[in-house]
């Protein structure tokens, strides 16, 4: 079951939180974040968190200023895009162990949050997932625009993907980081023909983290390979939280 989460009448349009919430939430204890890809609408991950485990709910983040959320403010940058996360996800899932992946761009966004997390009484930072991603402070390869056509048309709505996409690529392009270390657990999920994130590349991310590295986990396809073969994608998912749980159970890519 998936339900948007926050937005009684009472509280007007302008204070609907930015999330969306898949599955029971209220009595788990682990929860997986989805983190969008640029030029996201709506989450493109739906069709993964169906296909999680039975009391292993998802949270799929949407950016403010499109789709239902129209109304509110457009993320500047993506330190304040994972700012508005972080407080919608501590008051929407407290106390929770939480499980961040991120794809492309999502994958910033999935570091900072884990980042957040790291320092915050209230929640714990389980794991991050790194998806289709070069490591945080990589220069963005030229004409990515335009390599990434394919994904500008997300919902079937004619132009918004390319607006989208334009605003969510100069937020990369302006994103700086101090380099900071994270102590989470950390996955690397990959296209095996993605030109953009190779899995050499990917790499790189081992030096983010202080953690276990729980592998690199690749799968057919190019940079969208997440669109297909969600049930693989969904499995191991559930073992990075199966890890979270018992270490001694390290998920291996098969």
């Amino acid at each position: 079951m998936t339900a948007e989460c926050g937005a009684g009448a009472e509280m007007g349009t302008t204070n609907r939180r930015s999330l969306v919430v898949q599955g029971d939430a209220d009595t788990a204890e682990d929860v997986v974040v989805f983190l969008p890809p640029a030029g996201s609408v709506t989450s493109p991950y739906l069709a993964i968190g169906d296909l999680l485990p039975g009391g292993l709910p998802a949270v799929h983040c949407e950016t403010p200023g499109r789709g239902r959320l129209a109304d509110q403010e457009s993320p500047g940058s993506v330190h304040s895009a994972a700012d508005r996360w972080a407080a919608d996800l501590a008051a929407t899932v407290p106390g929770r162990r939480l499980h961040f992946f991120g794809h492309s761009l999502g994958a910033l966004y999935a570091y900072e949050l884990t980042l957040r997390f790291e320092a915050r009484p209230d929640c714990a930072a389980a794991s991050l997932s790194v998806s289709g991603a070069r490591e945080p402070g990589s220069t963005p390869r030229s004409l990515l625009a335009t390599a990434f056509a394919a994904l500008r048309t997300p919902d079937g709505q004619q132009g918004a993907g390319e607006q989208w996409m334009d605003r969510d690529l100069r937020l990369r392009g302006e994103y700086r980081t101090a380099h900071q270390v994270v102590r989470a657990p950390l996955a690397l999920l990959c296209g095996a023909s993605d030109p953009f994130a190779r899995p050499d590349e990917m790499e790189r991310w081992k030096q983010f983290t202080s953690g276990p590295y729980l592998g690199m986990f690749t799968f057919r396809g190019g940079h969208d390979y997440f669109l297909s073969g969600q049930q693989a994608i969904a499995d191991v998912i559930a073992r990075i939280v199966d890890h979270s749980r018992h270490p001694e159970r390290v998920p291996h890519p098969e």
